[in-house]
């Protein structure tokens, strides 16, 4: 090994450089907006709420610390990175304290009757959603005074918009993780204020109301009846799915898409054209710069004595907002209007559009007002397939140096491959980038992903979004009919594409092989071969070996119990799950079948198959030996409790019961119950820590006074409920 030392010397000498010469130019900065997403996730890491002046004033004598050591270049930065750790921390700090609100934390067993004005609503395939703006005051069962409630209606029933209405409503338990680890689902709609969930049992009633709606209430009529009037402006023209996609990309109203398309979408690696995100925002924000460009500079006494290129940004800007409106705000759009707002202040201040700045900055904007995106898989994937692109941008701009060929003829026959390349590249760079995410969360990758963006994009970028906007533009006018059916033929080509792509085999590819730790090491991989240039770049070699290494699938638990005591999958002998009372928990069960790739609809018939039931329970038996029972009667409990090993039941166990007895008692502290097989014994993980307590999940009720005992399982063992 000693003949190597010199080499190795040598590679240490020039990364030593080459990190020199990041920190001359400025560029380890991009690294600060990593630290600041770490403190956010050790924020929401902590099991118990942190104190906020406790975060604020580290912070704060940090950045002070960093200031006093600026003539120290090491000391400065190390103390730079750790306030924006701390800044970072404080953000999730403040953000809570922002949004706090006491949910309803124990929903009556009987329907309430709540009355108020619906803000939002939502038409989907199956049912209406409406978020109700609640009138002040008590409601009568309710602890506290809830203000916002999501409730299902049955599909067509809805009211529009501002309608004040009286519903009877059954409210469900607060959302949670699906199993011990898995995302919680109770978090994103906690830090959106609302106070309950659930679904409306018969028709909505109209109801006057005692006063003026509130602003935010009378803004989203505002906002709806103009989406409404584009929505109807479409459909005169285009009929069929192009009129549902175009509503979509134009409105931002998703409910007239079948499910069919939606998911030959997500097939192909399509999906993305259908959210609302940077892509659209990007061809929004790119049309309108380039008419009003293109515009201002025909009338020459505005192109000589005005800054028209200041002009146009700012239109392109001000419209961009207008299509945030326009197409829900939803935050996937809000994230994609500041980074297209930076890049247009960018070109207002003269500076170089598109950087790696750029999309710190913006990093650091969007987590620092919504500081649990960092959880969520839309923002990771989209910073994730922003930040390689931009880095790819940074390396390939050498080559617009390169000698261009002399003529017209020349240069029109290359922009043709110009443009294929380029295309190729960008669905290339993206999808390696975000794929890795997409497979964390929902178990899938499309593996024909660039060649359906090869194929459908141009039909994207040159027909759907410019003349969805152009339509849009000439809609005051009255001329906006000639603009919607050349969006329609491009809606057509790409549904063409998807159809296509999805039809080849293994397009629809499941995989759980992206853990939790292949998933971290693979975002320090991409970090450092994007934000570093020269021989440390090729630190992320040794970080993606460290990703392919440790991938693999998560251990599965042979048994999962859900909180309502009576839906219960155990693993059978082909490693799949048989599940009993599917139909009463079909969205949690989705979530079950999701995390392993398993392509089965939790509704189907075959999904019990493991279990043989009578009239007085069901009966699985268990990986490693022994049976499972799910008891409906008390009479057969007794029976149950002598040839089983685990007993779920509703119903009050015997005394003395020998089986490992499972009853809503339990579950009500600890979400759904997983029992993993290790060295023979079924050993049990809660999906909700107890010893996890934040503002966002329900307090725990107390313990029950006497719990089941187990003869052949080890004592429950806790799992990371916030991890995602």
């Amino acid at each position: 090994m000693a003949r190597f030392d010199p080499l190795w010397r040598a590679l240490a000498a020039r990364i030593g450089a080459d990190l020199l010469a990041e920190s001359a130019s400025g560029r380890l900065a991009l690294w600060l907006p990593v630290a600041f997403a770490a403190g956010i996730l050790a924020y929401f890491g902590a099991r118990h709420e942190p104190s906020l002046a406790a975060a604020l004033g580290l912070t704060a004598a940090l950045a002070a610390a960093s200031v006093a050591a600026r003539r120290r270049a090491v000391l400065a930065g190390v103390l730079a990175g750790l306030c924006a750790f701390a800044a970072g921390f404080s953000a999730g700090c403040v953000r809570t304290a922002w949004v706090m609100h006491e949910a309803v934390a124990a929903p009556p067993a009987f329907p309430v009757k709540l009355s108020g004005h619906v803000e939002r609503l939502e038409r989907r395939a199956t049912s209406d959603r409406i978020l109700l703006r609640l009138d002040p005051g008590p409601v009568s069962g309710l602890e506290g005074q809830p203000r916002l409630v999501r409730l299902s209606l049955k599909r067509g029933t809805a009211p529009p918009v501002g309608a004040h209405l009286t519903q009877t409503a059954r409210l469900l338990p607060p959302l949670g993780p699906a199993m011990p680890g898995s995302h919680d689902f109770g978090r994103a709609p906690w830090f959106q204020g609302i106070d309950a969930v659930g679904f409306g049992l018969g028709r909505p009633r109209l109801s006057p109301a005692a006063g003026p709606p509130p602003l935010s209430v009378r803004v989203a009529m505002a906002v709806d009846a103009a989406r409404a009037g584009l929505a109807g402006r479409i459909r005169a023209v285009l009929q069929g799915t192009p009129a549902a996609i175009a509503v979509a990309l134009v409105a931002g109203d998703r409910s007239a898409i079948a499910p069919a398309v939606e998911e030959g979408m997500r097939v192909s690696g399509l999906t993305h054209v259908l959210s609302i995100s940077g892509l659209h925002m990007a061809l929004v924000a790119g049309t309108l710069f380039a008419l009003a460009r293109g515009g201002l500079a025909l009338v020459p006494t505005l192109a000589l004595r005005w800054p028209i290129k200041a002009l146009a940004a700012l239109l392109a800007l001000a419209g961009s907002a207008g299509y945030l409106v326009l197409s829900g705000n939803d935050v996937p759009a809000q994230r994609s209007f500041v980074m297209t707002g930076l890049v247009l202040v960018g070109v207002l201040a003269g500076r170089r559009a598109l950087t790696l700045r750029t999309v710190a900055v913006a990093a650091v904007v969007v987590l620092g007002l919504t500081p649990e995106a960092a959880l969520d898989p839309g923002p990771q994937m989209s910073f994730a397939a922003t930040l390689a692109l931009v880095a790819a941008y940074e390396r390939l701009r050498p080559l617009q140096a390169m000698p261009r060929p002399d003529g017209v003829a020349a240069r029109l026959a290359l922009m043709p491959l110009v443009f294929v390349v380029g295309s190729v590249l960008t669905a290339l760079v993206a999808g390696t980038a975000s794929g890795p995410y997409g497979a964390f969360h929902f178990q899938r990758i499309a593996p024909y992903g660039v060649l359906a963006n090869l194929a459908a994009m141009p039909a994207v970028t040159f027909l759907v979004m410019p003349f969805g906007l152009i339509g849009v533009l000439l809609m005051p006018f009255g001329w906006d009919a000639l603009a919607w059916p050349v969006m329609g033929l491009g809606i057509e080509i790409m549904l063409a594409v998807s159809d296509q792509v999805a039809a080849l085999p293994g397009a629809d590819a499941r995989l759980d092989t992206v853990n939790a730790a292949a998933l971290l090491w693979f975002t320090v991989a991409l970090l450092v071969l994007c934000l570093l240039r020269g021989v440390p770049s090729l630190l992320a070699l040794p970080a993606l070996l460290a990703a392919i290494l440790v991938s693999g699938a998560p251990p599965r638990p042979a048994v999962l119990v859900a909180p309502n005591a009576a839906t219960v999958a155990v693993r059978g002998a082909d490693g799949r799950l048989s599940v009993v009372g599917a139909r009463g928990q079909r969205v949690l069960v989705e979530q079950w079948l999701t995390r392993e790739g398993d392509r089965r609809a939790a509704g189907g018939d075959d999904m019990a198959r493991g279990f043989v039931c009578d009239r007085l329970g069901c009966v699985a038996p268990l990986p490693g030996g022994g049976a499972l029972a799910v008891s409906y009667r008390a009479e057969g409990l007794a029976a149950d409790c002598l040839n089983a090993r685990i007993v779920v039941t509703r119903e009050v166990p015997p005394r003395g019961c020998p089986a490992r007895v499972v009853t809503p008692a339990e579950l009500q502290r600890s979400g759904t119950l997983a029992f993993f097989l290790i060295d023979g014994a079924l050993q049990a993980r809660p999906a909700r820590d107890p010893g996890i307590d934040r503002p966002w999940m329900p307090p725990l009720p107390s313990p029950p006074e006497e719990p089941a005992m187990a003869t052949d399982s080890a004592p429950p063992e806790t799992d990371d409920a916030t991890a995602e």
